[in-house]
């Protein structure tokens, strides 16, 4: 009998001595590795000429990306917000939402990433309940020199005003 209490605490003890198991929600969320990605999966970018700066954050889970966008244009209005999109192959599709002169307004913003960095697109524009649109991302054009560069993201509110 008391082999047979020997052999069941063993037992117990090495189930217990598992810990949880490694698909287990609670260890996949507490991981170091967990928070290395979630560090990873934050990306930020800039452009600058003169006094011109564009600065990009952004987050994607799977497809879906947020961030901010800023636009510090000297001796013109700034605009800052934030974006939400897609990423799909090259290309993010967002809606920013935006403060300028103290007013908020929305407009999508269209990046494509080349292998010097990100470039904005632009062409034809609608307004659709009051949201500017692209008529065709499809035909968006990416030939200018506004190429947005990987910085820090520890720079990405550095001289922001």
């Amino acid at each position: 009998m008391k082999a047979l209490n020997l052999l069941v605490v063993a037992a117990f003890a090495t189930i217990a001595c598992k810990g949880p198991k490694e698909d287990s929600p609670v260890d996949a969320h507490f991981s170091p590795d967990s928070v290395a990605t979630a560090e990873i999966m934050e990306d930020c970018f800039q452009f600058v000429k003169g006094n011109d700066t564009i600065r990009l954050r952004i987050q994607p889970e799977e497809v879906n990306v947020t961030g901010e966008l800023a636009y510090l244009f000297y001796e013109k209005d700034k605009s800052w917000g934030t974006i939400e999109g897609t990423l799909q192959d090259s290309l993010l599709n967002a809606e920013y939402t935006f403060l300028s002169e103290g007013d908020t307004s929305t407009r999508q913003v269209v990046f494509k990433r080349f292998r010097e960095g990100w470039k904005e697109g632009y062409g034809e524009i609608n307004e659709v309940d009051g949201v500017v649109v692209y008529k065709n991302i499809d035909s968006l054009d990416y030939s200018h020199d506004v190429n947005l560069v990987p910085i820090p993201c520890d720079q990405f509110y550095s001289k922001l005003d």
